[in-house]
């Protein structure tokens, strides 16, 4: 489970996890540690791997990878294997390494017939991996994402992509049921049992 930590120079958090048998490092946005603080998260505390990933899929939480803070030099590395409900494949990581640092939705490939892929920095750099998009993933909104592949002639879409489409998807279906309930009650608190009552319809 992802475990929050404070940074010992600084005012500032970032989040350690495991991710495929590698120990993460994610920074947070000020609205990223504001919102973990007003859902009662504390510096060493573990919380959810949905909450991370819903952080990283707002751009409140980021890896740029390679990067550990002196936590690991001060020998605070803690990580709690608690089992998560969310498994870790649900977080998007590359294509080709494994790593979530920095990753892009690359469309590599012929113009008439790509291939959709998250992928790193340094995988991004490889002749196999020429890119005629790239979009940070931080930035993908569904619209854009929808509208992406119609404007481009993707063929295939990697795994990876296939679950980070899905993880949006529900996202979009969340905020949709959370307007629905919303003006059920409200709805509900307009008529309510005693005022159907008295109506004689």
């Amino acid at each position: 489970m992802p475990r929050l930590h404070k940074y010992v120079s600084r005012d500032a958090h970032y989040v350690l996890t495991s991710i495929d048998g590698q120990v993460n490092t994610f920074q947070l946005t000020p609205a990223g540690e504001g919102k973990l603080a007003a859902a009662g998260i504390v510096p060493g505390q573990n919380f959810e791997r949905a909450i991370l990933l819903d952080l990283y899929r707002t751009g409140d939480a980021f890896s740029r990878g390679g990067e550990f803070p002196e936590a690991v030099l001060a020998n605070q590395l803690e990580m709690d294997l608690a089992s998560d409900p969310h498994p870790e494949s649900a977080f998007p990581t590359c294509d080709d390494c494994r790593s979530v640092a920095d990753l892009h939705l690359a469309l590599v490939g012929r113009s008439t017939d790509l291939a959709a892929r998250l992928l790193c920095p340094a995988c991004r750099t490889t002749p196999a991996n020429s890119a005629d998009t790239s979009v940070p993933v931080s930035l993908l909104t569904r619209p854009l994402l929808i509208r992406l592949f119609e404007m481009k002639s993707v063929g295939t879409k990697a795994n990876n992509v296939l679950r980070y489409e899905a993880l949006l998807e529900a996202a979009f279906a969340l905020r949709w049921d959370a307007v629905r309930n919303q003006r059920n009650k409200t709805q509900a608190a307009l008529f309510s049992e005693g005022e159907l009552g008295g109506l004689d319809l």
